[in-house]
């Protein structure tokens, strides 16, 4: 049956109000001929005053009641969607992870999704009913809540898209497609029309908030095509495909503020770095002076999470936050152009501006380079004129 995923971030149910414009949204779609399933996340600061709760009795993720917790807020809003429908007159139904079922394995935080069930739904499907599903959570062997890490909901929707063959998945928020890069942080930032798998994924995994990194990666295994629009206003969004783009550089993602830690091993550097991609933790190598040391940068906000990692791993030997002498941050660069060529041309760019770059590798369909943060906002301007992203 031909079906469309259409799914609410925080933003777009933060209140009653926004709760009755979406189910306007989603009661236009099935009027206008469209079966539709429902994913929504918690309202707006609901999940992050949960989380403030099991953090103050030392709770965290990797602790089943963690999860059992903060997945709560989404059972709210699943409810209310599916009463505000059935005030226009639509037929809905809420459900939680279980009443799918999503079928996860056991990495409380950071599930992985197992199977998705589609049979309940494509029931409801058939007879007119809009399920309504909560987001961010599955369910385990052990018949625990599992979560999907930050933006889960994300996930949710492309998996649900992919187990009952949606022609499309759109993810609703408060932006109204995919940019060049933050509009927050460069005046001449522009809108994506089209962007593939490969390049969204990259941009998703430095940083750029529009999509979790996992629902990208998804969504490309299962070919999901995505839509990201806005239930604010009308515009046609941004589409994420497998189509190739033809364009050289798509566009930025940056990391504002970088803490640096210090790391003593006996193995590897790549087994420092596998520790913390493993837990979704983006780190860059600044510097190795000798075999058993490496200085890494990482997002600032992950550094408790990513010292407790490191210091419970029994090949390193010691961790510590080190004071830069910079605030550092990062600008990852992606297009189908990136090249070592390329990167050494854009740090060229950058000096010629005498703005000094601290670190640049080359992975995949990206750049990273590294400046000083009193610095970032004009090498965003330079670079993103420079790779012709404005026009």
């Amino acid at each position: 049956m031909v079906c469309i995923v259409q799914k609410f971030g925080g933003t777009s149910v933060a209140t009653l109000e926004r709760i009755k414009s979406v189910a306007d949204i989603i009661a236009h779609t099935y009027k206008n001929g469209q079966r539709v399933v429902a994913v929504v996340s918690a309202m707006a600061g609901v999940t992050n005053r949960f989380i403030g709760y099991v953090h103050s009795l030392n709770a965290y993720e990797g602790d089943p009641e963690y999860d059992q917790v903060v997945s709560s807020g989404e059972l709210i809003t699943a409810g209310l969607l599916a009463i505000a429908l059935k005030n226009l007159g639509i037929m809905a139904k809420s459900y939680s992870s279980w009443q799918v079922p999503i079928l996860t394995d056991s990495n409380y935080g950071h599930a992985i999704i197992r199977k998705v069930d589609p049979g309940n739904l494509q029931m409801d499907i058939a007879t007119g009913i809009i399920p309504v599903i909560c987001g961010f959570q599955g369910i385990n062997s052990e018949n625990r809540i599992t979560t999907f890490g930050r933006g889960g909901s994300d996930l949710t929707a492309v998996a649900i898209a992919a187990a009952i063959d949606a022609s499309l998945c759109e993810i609703y928020s408060d932006v109204d497609g995919v940019y060049t890069v933050d509009p927050n942080l460069c005046s001449e930032a522009k809108r994506i029309d089209e962007i593939n798998y490969y390049e969204m994924l990259e941009m998703a995994s430095q940083g750029a908030k529009i999509l979790q990194e996992q629902s990208v990666d998804y969504a490309m295994k299962r070919n999901v095509v995505i839509r990201v629009a806005s239930s604010f206003v009308q515009s046609v969004g941004t589409i994420i495909s497998a189509k190739m783009s033809s364009k050289d550089f798509r566009g930025f993602a940056v990391t504002p503020s970088l803490s640096q830690i210090r790391v003593l091993h006996n193995e590897s550097a790549n087994s420092v770095i596998d520790i913390l991609e493993k837990r979704l933790i983006k780190a860059e190598i600044v510097e190795q002076e000798e075999p058993s040391r490496i200085d890494i940068l990482l997002d600032k906000k992950k550094t408790a999470i990513a010292l407790n990692m490191l210091k419970s791993c029994p090949f390193v030997k010691s961790a510590r936050q080190i004071v830069a002498r910079k605030t550092l941050s990062r600008i990852s660069i992606i297009g189908s152009s990136v090249s070592p060529k390329t990167g050494k041309i854009l740090v060229e760019v950058l000096k010629s501006k005498k703005i000094e770059v601290f670190g640049l590798s080359i992975i995949n369909y990206r750049a990273n380079l590294i400046v000083s943060s009193d610095k970032l906002l004009e090498a965003i301007a330079l670079l993103h004129r420079h790779c012709g992203l404005e026009k």
